[in-house]
């Protein structure tokens, strides 16, 4: 049976262990919340990425020696968050979206009376401020680094940095990157072709840049492993795939391949994205650079040299004018920081200097 990569361990040959009797334990439950959400017709992609974030709880309880749901409370839990943000540097957003997750899944388990309270509704969620998830982007030295750093790759160097590059220069999102298929590049055309949010699609122009990065990486493209046919007595959550499959399209129609043969997932293209920029240095090394700072630097820059609004609008697939709007407030910055450095500023001034004045 197939688990979640993440309930896999490796031995010192590189070979998988699969998941022991103490995780199957904990994980069966996880099974049956994610096929009762399937039932109830929540979206495939969430239901998959609860399973995620739940795989990672498993192993952690599995390390604490907790082989029992009804073993955790509160302070376990918080224990967990606090791991999570210290040792993957997660945003207060992210670590919202993990206790949401527990949240679901915790009362899912009160529901059947495997325990008899939920251990994640005494807990807080991270609050938001004004400047959590802003407005972030890299200045063009700091893309260009991070380019560089993905050909420096060296196992996935060819798809790594085409994966980059679309998000640098087209703009995409991560989960764009993820559901392409081959048959989405136009070559002829040099145009590629994207499903957006809505599952709408926008036809994208690409660079013979770009367009050479996909040509090296196909060269060594590795053959997808082909997946087993499903018993005809499928679960929800296997209809669920089945239904996010027929979406983005099979494993063999996949784009960019992961390691494991597979189609690539978003949480694999942000371990791309977060090793790549390990090897950048930054203007101000608090900023934080994940996937979606990409899309925000492809934007920020183009708009920085010109690009006009409306075009931007339509290249980031946005269905309303007002989410393009935060790229115009960035000019805006730099006027304002530009009005502020005036020579004729007393702040500005030479010291012991005096504003000249023309004669006339």
């Amino acid at each position: 049976m197939n688990y979640p990569e993440r309930l896999y361990r490796l031995d010192t040959d590189g070979n998988r262990i699969e998941p022991d009797a103490e995780i199957l334990g904990l994980w069966k439950w996880v099974e049956r919340f994610q096929n009762e959400y399937a039932r109830q017709n929540h979206s495939p992609l969430t239901i998959i990425e609860y399973g995620y974030d739940l795989a990672g709880l498993v192993l952690y309880l599995r390390q604490k020696n907790i082989s029992d749901f009804q073993q955790i409370d509160a302070l376990i839990l918080r224990d967990y968050l606090d791991y999570l943000r210290l040792n993957h540097d997660l945003s207060a957003k992210t670590m919202n979206r993990h206790l949401s997750t527990f949240r679901s899944f915790f009362r899912f388990l009160w529901e059947q009376r495997i325990i008899t309270q939920n251990p994640a509704t005494g807990i807080r969620y991270a609050r938001l401020t004004k400047n959590t998830g802003g407005h972030t982007y890299l200045m063009q030295s700091e893309a260009k680094q991070l380019l560089e750093a993905s050909e420096d790759q060296t196992r996935f160097a060819q798809r790594d940095l085409a994966m980059i590059s679309l998000m640098l220069f087209c703009g995409l999102r991560i989960s764009e990157v993820a559901g392409l298929n081959r048959g989405d590049i136009r070559w002829t055309e040099q145009l590629l072709i994207v499903r957006g949010k809505g599952n709408k699609i926008r036809e994208l122009p690409m660079n013979e840049y770009v367009l050479k990065l996909l040509n090296d990486y196909l060269k060594v493209r590795p053959q997808p492993r082909y997946r087993k046919k499903r018993p005809a007595s499928e679960t929800p959550m296997d209809h669920a795939r089945k239904q996010l499959e027929e979406k983005v399209g099979s494993q063999e129609e996949a784009l960019f391949i992961s390691s494991h043969l597979r189609r690539i997932s978003t949480r694999g293209i942000r371990d791309v994205v977060d090793k790549a920029m390990e090897k950048v240095v930054l203007d101000d090394p608090s900023k934080r650079i994940t996937p979606h700072k990409l899309r925000h630097t492809f934007a920020t820059l183009l708009y920085l040299n010109g690009a006009d609004i409306n075009v931007l609008k339509d290249l980031l697939g946005h269905a309303d004018l007002s989410s393009t709007q935060i790229y115009a407030a960035v000019d805006q910055q730099r006027k304002q920081q530009a009005m502020h450095r005036h020579p004729l500023l007393p702040e500005n001034r030479p010291e012991g200097g005096s504003p000249t004045e023309s004669k006339n």
